[in-house]
């Protein structure tokens, strides 16, 4: 009788045994084949709390279990742990110990380290044990700092918006308060803290000394790291226009300027070597604008240099003289300024000046202006009249243009003839 059939099928079974023993032992095989890491958001950056999800690991059927409800965990202990890029996970960025339910799924919160490594960018690998030694990994992409600008040109003394994204988060959990230094071609002009997704809003004014010849580079850099983001953000010139260009001597010339610093005197108004600028010089608008009237020299015919200059800045034109008798011609007057408009932006853009009072003698009543909306529609003060005298009461010290000079103001209240 041949009884090598009965030997190979007893082998076999001896075999299909042992596995099942051994597999209904620890419990760990058939789940660790089964066990899923993920994490959300995907893209991270410093100092961000992210999310890890866990599926699969050792179920509350595997004895063994140290919860109270006999599920098992991360233990935080021994191998039992989170790690980032082969670095344990300690507190505060991590709670243990992490419970799972009795299908082994758990789900815990976990805050991305700030080392140089993880700032340096790039994918960072994250890898969960539990306490049956199931081991699961997942990445994260670490975010690239990058900023916009709006708008990309602009005036000098103009509004700048900068808004960006992948800087450190700042996180109260690890009580970090991360800070982004703003530049504007190697000059800080703010400096900022992004927020619990490392993003970054801030308005800056362009400086009056801008570069008009090149772009100039805005920069955001995490202070403390070599981490940074930049931008190109380039500026009109100042220019000025005659009008006319041509006339004989006497004519009442109209100079009108662009692209110069906001509520800024026009300190230098020329023709040829000799100022032109009235007893009282003009004040560029929100937009760097302005207009100003004179009478041109007596020159003799021929080509003149117009120039005319505000905050450091000077532009250009020419002006050409004709023979003839010198002309007599009145020069214009320019309309009275509007408060809200112009007259004193300087101080409202701020939030430097609280309220104008002024006393009208010939109605023998108080006029005033407050500069918060819901006063809109109550101020009794329209226009800044020249030769009247006004209150101006002020949150802090400020130097400043109005009506066309140059003022220093206290805190509390001033008394400013117009």
């Amino acid at each position: 009788m041949d009884l090598r059939p009965k030997v190979v099928f007893i082998l076999v079974l001896a075999v299909l045994l042992a596995a099942l023993g051994a597999n209904s032992a620890t419990g760990a095989a058939s789940a660790n084949l089964a066990a899923f890491l993920d994490v959300t958001p995907k893209n991270a950056v410093p100092n961000q709390t992210v999310v890890l999800f866990g599926n699969g690991f050792t179920p509350a059927t595997v004895e063994g279990g140290a919860a109270l409800s006999g599920a098992h965990q991360i233990t935080g202990q021994d191998a039992s742990v989170i790690t980032i890029n082969g670095a344990l996970l300690t507190s505060p960025n991590v709670t243990y110990p992490i419970n799972f339910d009795t299908l082994g799924g758990w789900a815990a919160s976990i805050i991305i380290p700030v080392t140089l490594e993880i700032v340096a960018g790039g994918p960072v690998q994250i890898t969960a044990v539990d306490d049956q030694g199931i081991t699961q990994t997942t990445q994260v992409a670490i975010k690239t700092p990058t900023i916009s600008l709006d708008p990309e040109s602009g005036r000098r003394g103009s509004a700048l918006s900068i808004t960006g994204e992948g800087f450190q988060a700042s996180n109260t959990a690890t009580a970090t308060n991360i800070q982004v230094s703003i530049t504007y071609s190697g000059t800080q002009l703010d400096v900022v803290s992004p927020n619990f997704r490392g993003e970054i809003d801030a308005t800056v004014q362009v400086p009056a000394t801008a570069d008009t010849l090149s772009s100039n580079i805005v920069r955001a850099t995490i202070v403390g790291f070599n981490r940074f983001a930049f931008a190109f953000h380039t500026v009109s010139g100042a220019s000025i226009n005659v009008s006319p260009t041509a006339g004989q001597p006497g004519s009442v010339v109209t100079i009108t300027g662009e692209g110069f610093p906001a509520n800024i005197v026009v300190s230098s108004t020329r023709a040829g070597n000799i100022s032109v600028s009235g007893s009282t010089a003009p004040v560029t608008d929100n937009d760097g604008k302005f207009v100003s009237f004179f009478y041109m020299p007596l020159f003799s015919p021929g080509v003149q240099t117009i120039t005319a200059t505000a905050g450091g800045i000077t532009a250009v034109n020419s002006f050409t003289v004709i023979a003839g008798v010198a002309a007599v011609q009145p020069l214009p007057t320019p309309e009275p300024t509007i408060l809200a408009a112009q007259a004193l932006r300087s101080l409202t853009q701020g939030d430097n000046l609280i309220r104008v009072w002024a006393f009208d003698n010939n109605a023998k009543r108080w006029t005033f202006f407050d500069p918060r909306p819901a006063f809109a529609k109550a101020n009794t003060i329209r226009i800044m009249e020249p030769g009247r005298v006004y209150w101006l009461r002020l949150n802090r010290v400020q130097s400043t243009a109005l009506n066309g000079k140059a003022v220093f103001l206290y805190e509390g209240w001033n008394l400013v003839p117009w």
